[in-house]
């Protein structure tokens, strides 16, 4: 497996990276088509499993992101305070997911759930600009570089 270094990310952090976005739009999905149609309340089901799979997920992918923060693609400032935004969030969700299910407040989890959400499509974003201005930086997570 190779590891991060400053001109591509490693196997590991793009595993996580790609299995986590794959969970998260399976999330977003179930979450929005249970909303519109209460035939698919069903789907709670998968979506709290997942979601349960998304916290340990993100709990190795921070410490990842720690003990590898020398070895990673250098970015802006504010590349690195969206990221870590994201790595909050992406633990806050499932903690608050799991608190829902213990309280029956869900207001938490559903408004920092579509702050993940709107800082995912920035990210996704971010990633077309950079890719118009020539520099594009998919080729790290995809690690041909």
């Amino acid at each position: 497996m190779k590891p991060d270094t400053p001109q591509r990310y490693g196997t590991t952090t793009r595993f996580l990276h790609w299995t986590m976005a794959a969970c998260y739009l399976f999330m977003f999905a179930t979450a929005i088509a249970w909303n519109m149609d209460e035939s698919l309340k069903f789907l709670t089901n998968p979506h709290k499993a997942v979601g349960f799979l998304l916290l340990i997920l993100s709990a190795w992918r921070v410490m990842r992101a720690i003990r590898q923060s020398r070895n990673r693609p250098v970015g802006s400032m504010a590349a690195k305070f969206g990221h870590w935004a994201m790595y909050l969030l992406m633990l806050a969700v499932p903690v608050t997911g799991v608190m829902r299910q213990i309280t029956q407040e869900g207001q938490i989890h559903g408004a920092l759930a579509f702050s993940l959400l709107f800082l995912s499509l920035g990210h996704i974003g971010m990633v077309v600009y950079h890719y118009i201005k020539g520099e594009s930086v998919m080729p790290r997570m995809f690690g041909r570089v």
